[in-house]
């Protein structure tokens, strides 16, 4: 059945982090499962989880050709890159229906409207150059064709039930 699919889903792409996404004046919980690449720069970057600082898009990339370019080269080298998918998620059903609402509306609505990947710069802890940065993809012929290719599982039992985002970890 559908829910044994998810717990081996679960146990093949691991949850590295949870907690909220903020743009603007919104947030949405999400949880994020690893994909593929450099599980290390997921933990280097992103905050500690439970009750940490949420990740906050302040940052805008144009999804066009040379841009998208950039980031599938990197995504040539498996040390270079870590991509993860963020999930809503909430504390209980009704929790995460309204996060779900939330994320489809203030995140990816917002960005496929801009036509554009939400960028989170974040610096090594005690220092403000940027160490690492975040790329956060809407659903877009990019992102699904990377899924498609690296985790057509995952993306075959999510793609009709859930809004994602796609997200695309380097360092700088």
């Amino acid at each position: 059945g559908a829910m044994v699919d998810m717990v081996q889903l679960l146990k093949k792409y691991p949850i590295v982090w949870q907690g909220l996404l903020a743009l603007k004046n919104d947030t949405a919980a999400v949880q994020l499962h690893f994909v593929s690449g450099n599980n290390v720069l997921a933990h280097r970057s992103l905050p500690l989880s439970e009750g940490g600082p949420p990740l906050r898009i302040a940052q805008r990339m144009r999804l066009e050709a040379t841009q998208l370019e950039g980031v599938a080269r990197r995504m040539t080298v498996e040390t270079d890159y870590c991509l993860l998918l963020a999930l809503p998620c909430g504390r209980d059903q009704e929790d995460v229906v309204s996060q779900t609402e939330s994320l489809k509306a203030a995140f990816i609505t917002y960005l496929q409207a801009k036509q554009a990947a939400g960028i989170i710069n974040v610096p090594n802890p005690g220092s403000n150059q940027p160490a690492y940065v975040l790329q956060i993809f809407p659903p877009c012929e990019f992102s699904e064709s990377h899924l498609s290719r690296l985790a057509p599982d995952l993306l075959a039992s999510i793609s009709n039930i859930s809004p994602h985002l796609m997200i695309v970890i380097a360092s700088v």
